[in-house]
């Protein structure tokens, strides 16, 4: 049996540990000890629309909630937050203070920027306070 050529390299790569590029966006869960949670939140962008979508978290200043925005497209509204602005959880009021492991990055290169998020510390909508943690759930295309 033949392996096309492509198929060998990804396979000794992948037997070497070289990490491998994610096939889609990512999804993460946000939680905080206070009971706030938002489950499987799809962030970054998909095979189909990776040039033009990049879901990333963001705290709506009208209703005080997280909402994902479209970073790639800023005037561009989510249904959640239509009229307010949006502070990005890259922002630093809303990021921990320390730096901590890497749940999801995401490399722009049109805008050249990298955004990511860590597994916490960052500022939760319902308690105020820096609890909120996240944590890779999955994959989405």
């Amino acid at each position: 049996m033949r392996l096309h050529l492509t198929a060998v390299l990804i396979l000794v790569a992948f037997l070497a540990g070289y990490p491998r590029p994610l096939p889609a966006g990512t999804l993460v869960s946000a939680a905080c000890s206070c009971g706030y949670s938002r489950p499987s939140l799809p962030l970054f962008g998909g095979f189909a629309n990776f040039k033009t979508v990049c879901l990333f978290p963001g705290l709506c200043q009208a209703t005080g909630q997280l909402v994902l925005f479209n970073v790639l497209d800023p005037m561009a509204r989510p249904r959640d937050c239509p009229h307010g602005d949006i502070t990005s959880y890259a922002d630093p009021a809303l990021a921990p203070q320390g730096p901590g492991e890497t749940v999801a990055s995401w490399n722009i290169a049109q805008k050249n920027m990298t955004l990511t998020l860590t597994d916490g510390g960052y500022y939760c909508p319902q308690c105020k306070r820096k609890t909120l943690h996240f944590t890779h759930s999955g994959l989405w295309d």
